[in-house]
């Protein structure tokens, strides 16, 4: 609950130069600069689902001061216009960007975060989860829920190729309306180990199934089930 009730101050923030933009999402912004100058900034965005971020300024003081746009460090090939025309190209990820000039009502800034499917490796230090990797897009990690797996089949046995493609789609009827991964990967096959501790490696050929990856925070919500963020490589 506190961090609800203080998310508004982490969203942004104010420095002598100007207004730094935080977490991205719909919403406006009313605050005063340092030296007490009105600023009103209006934010519209389907963030974290859609990475195309649109600020118009609403009110603002009659001299120059700076807009500065967080750069996730998942954020590459990012670029910003303002009022349509085209001002940066590839931004620098995991870093803020700073635009200076005097504002004037009715101005728009739109930031383009681009939201390919990526998979993930920890470093190798991180023995647990060598040759595994965690599915992300844009800010959100992904995760396999048993639930949306035949029934004979547990997460435990799901792997995936490197060269794995996913397909996002937004599905408004499922836990409240949220962002699918949908793709295909293999199955392991756990048979035949009873007792037995160690085994000679098998090569044995996988099963191909067509797998669904929904947003990490929202799994539970539909039953009883298991879970898993770091999938083996296949």
């Amino acid at each position: 609950m506190r961090t609800i009730a203080e998310v508004a101050a982490y969203a942004y923030s104010v420095s002598s130069k100007g207004v730094w933009i935080n977490l991205y999402g719909g919403n406006v912004l009313n605050t005063r600069l340092l030296d007490g100058a009105a600023i009103r900034l209006k934010q519209e965005a389907d963030y974290p689902w859609a990475g195309t971020i649109r600020i118009t300024v609403e009110n603002a003081p009659q001299r120059e001061f700076s807009l500065f746009l967080r750069i996730p460090g998942w954020g590459e090939d990012a670029h910003v216009t303002v009022n349509g025309q085209s001002l940066a190209t590839d931004l620098v990820s995991g870093q803020y960007f700073e635009i200076e000039r005097s504002w004037s009502a009715g101005d728009t800034v739109e930031l383009v975060l681009p939201m390919p499917v990526q998979l993930l490796e920890a470093h190798p230090l991180v023995e647990e989860v060598r040759n595994q990797v965690a599915v992300q897009r844009g800010p959100i990690v992904y995760c396999l829920e048993s639930i949306d797996l035949p029934a004979a089949i547990k997460p435990e046995q799901v792997a995936i190729s490197p060269a794995a493609r996913f397909q996002h789609r937004f599905d408004p009827d499922l836990l409240g309306g949220i962002t699918v991964l949908e793709g295909q990967a293999h199955v392991l096959t756990h048979d035949g180990w009873q007792d037995t501790l160690y085994r000679k490696l098998s090569a044995g050929e996988s099963q191909t199934i067509d797998v669904r990856l929904i947003p990490y925070y929202a799994w539970g919500n539909r039953g009883r089930s298991e879970m898993t963020v770091w999938i083996p490589l296949r």
